[in-house]
């Protein structure tokens, strides 16, 4: 990794110590193969895509353990197409968009897959009647939504601008403070909040984690939507 990229990747911590490091791992079968890390990318949907599908039918905590280690694979073959871009020197104008389609897809999928996890459980908020299991999975939905859309914008400012700099206080990880740090750790999908949803799942607080996720990345979305919609751009 160039240094400019390792410090952006160190800031999110559960990503950098300990899925890369577990990345590495399954990184050596794939360079004894000709499969190419674009091909990886699209590879790493296929456990997302089924980390929901078992979401869906969960309603067991073995079952709903088993969903989040489908979104936990994908996270490690996440690492795995850069990990093998670098090894082989297979560089390509696409790879960032296909690592980002997938990512987008995973965390569109995680978070939802968590509200309808919610809706399955007995958590602290469904046992007080303060929320209902429906509510739960449309929150789940809106949570996948607020996440993509300041990320969507980003882009769409980038390729309308042709100015990185115009979005450079979102896009810089390597230059966050504190606040933007531990933002940054609580809301990636490969980080803090894949941990975080872990932790829920085993303390049966899914709805909990649910409901507090689409206040925390909607008010995230609101931050970052202000930053890059700045009237002087």
């Amino acid at each position: 990794m160039t240094p400019q990229k390792k410090a952006m990747a160190k800031n999110d911590l559960f990503a950098f110590y300990i899925g890369r490091p577990l990345s590495y791992v399954l990184t050596i079968p794939f360079l004894y193969t000709n499969i190419s890390p674009n091909t990886i990318s699209i590879i790493s949907i296929v456990p997302a895509v089924f980390g929901f599908l078992a979401a869906c039918a969960a309603r067991t905590k073995a079952g709903m353990i088993a969903s989040w280690l489908m979104f936990f694979l994908w996270n490690l073959l996440d690492g795995v197409d850069g990990n093998v871009a670098r090894y082989k020197k297979q560089f390509s104008k696409l790879g960032s968009v296909y690592d980002a389609m997938a990512g987008y897809i995973a965390s569109a999928l995680m978070f939802f897959a968590a509200g309808i996890m919610a809706a399955h459980s007995k958590g602290p908020l469904i046992d007080r009647g303060l929320i209902g299991a429906e509510a739960l999975i449309i929150c789940g939905g809106l949570i996948a939504i607020v996440d993509l859309l300041p990320r969507l914008v980003m882009h769409k400012a980038v390729t309308t601008m042709m100015d990185k700099e115009a979005v450079k206080d979102v896009m810089d990880k390597a230059d966050y403070g504190l606040v933007k740090t531990i933002a940054l750790n609580l809301r990636s999908c490969a980080g803090g909040a894949q941990f975080l949803l872990l932790v829920a799942i085993l303390l049966n607080i899914l709805d909990l984690y649910t409901v507090c996720y689409l206040l925390f990345n909607t008010a995230v979305m609101i931050m970052s939507l202000r930053s890059v919609l700045k009237e002087d751009k």
